[in-house]
């Protein structure tokens, strides 16, 4: 092999050297996702208590979830963890009953209005295939923060509420392109019941409210 053969050959290894670290690199990179979602919760049935005066009722007040949306940012490691954290702007109607007395007679009134809850989270992720898989399911346990904001309902002086509590759930994350995916995810949220209402026996106050929450996410990835 004569000098310009071998000059060749070092540039041919030297090209492919490059290559490798690029690749290396760049599936290295592969270690962020910020992803916006679309979320539907479905809130527990448990009773949150009453604002009424008199005759209070434990299932007075019930709160529905509409729809949300939000954003994650994940930071995965080489293996099969991941950490992320995040936030969710949901929309849900609270629905609550009053009764006053006029005489001898008992008014009983239902009052509907838009609420708005806000979510922010810490998840842990464990999944089943290695970083770099196009598919990898997963499952996620973490902490929540719900604030519960003030319902658009006439003579309500209570204001809004925070609570907090943990979560569980899994989901699928599926790659498209190289740096892109969709995801599904399924949680249950439970921490405590909003407001501080009224309730009949006050020994049975308090508690916890489950919520389900069903979400699509895109994210893409670097």
């Amino acid at each position: 092999m004569n000098a310009d053969e071998r000059e060749s050959e070092h540039m041919r290894t030297l090209s492919c050297v490059a290559l490798f670290l690029l690749a290396g690199g760049a599936a290295a990179a592969q270690t962020y996702e910020i992803s916006v979602l679309a979320a539907y919760p479905r809130i527990g049935r448990a009773p949150l208590g009453s604002i009424s005066e008199i005759r209070p009722r434990d299932d007075d007040t019930r709160l529905k979830g509409e729809y949300g949306y939000g954003a994650r940012l994940t930071r995965n490691t080489k293996g099969y963890y991941g950490h992320e954290g995040g936030f969710i702007y949901s929309r849900g109607t609270l629905r609550t009953t009053t009764r006053k007395e006029e005489g001898r007679t008992v008014i009983t009134t239902t009052h509907q209005g838009k609420v708005i809850f806000r979510q922010a989270f810490y998840n842990f992720l464990m999944y089943f295939m290695p970083n770099g898989e196009r598919f990898r399911p997963f499952i996620t346990v973490g902490l929540q923060a719900h604030q519960y904001g003030a319902p658009a309902i006439p003579g309500w002086d209570l204001g809004g509420t925070r609570s907090y509590g943990g979560n569980y759930g899994g989901g699928m994350k599926i790659r498209l392109f190289k740096n892109a995916l969709v995801r599904f995810d399924v949680r249950q949220y439970i921490g405590g019941k909003p407001y501080d209402l009224t309730f009949e026996d006050q020994m049975k106050s308090g508690g916890l409210l489950r919520q389900w929450e069903g979400s699509f996410g895109v994210a893409i990835t670097f």
